[in-house]
């Protein structure tokens, strides 16, 4: 990839937010976040990324429930959608996947490995 990956952190946690954006940031990737739903899919609408970081668990619209409604309508050019939860039941996963996650991984291990996730997806 010719340009820095474009990655959308959406997490109801702002401190999250800003861990996640700071640890990428210094990756090299151009990041943008939110700590809405309803926000991350006005930015996905105003500019496509490359990847979205999202966390299951949130107010008014969770996360299963937006990557749903990002693969509804984006079907030709929608992101790879990582989840990130402190849920680690197979139920979770086995729901975000029908959602149209692409990867999953635990909040406790996401300062050591999100950055190596992100750039298995980029490279």
């Amino acid at each position: 990839m010719a340009y820095p990956a474009k990655v959308l952190i959406v997490d109801d946690e702002a401190s999250l937010v800003q861990l996640c954006q700071f640890l990428l940031e210094s990756e090299g990737y151009d990041v943008r976040g939110t700590t809405s739903s309803r926000q991350a899919l006005h930015m996905i609408n105003e500019e496509m990324p490359d990847i979205v970081v999202l966390d299951v668990m949130m107010p008014i619209m969770n996360g299963i429930e937006l990557c749903r409604q990002i693969r509804s309508q984006y079907q030709n050019r929608s992101p790879v959608i990582l989840m990130c939860t402190a849920d680690a039941s197979l139920e979770t996963e086995r729901r975000g996947r029908a959602a149209g996650a692409t990867d999953f991984m635990l909040k406790d291990s996401l300062v050591h490995d999100l950055p190596r996730k992100i750039g298995a997806y980029v490279s």
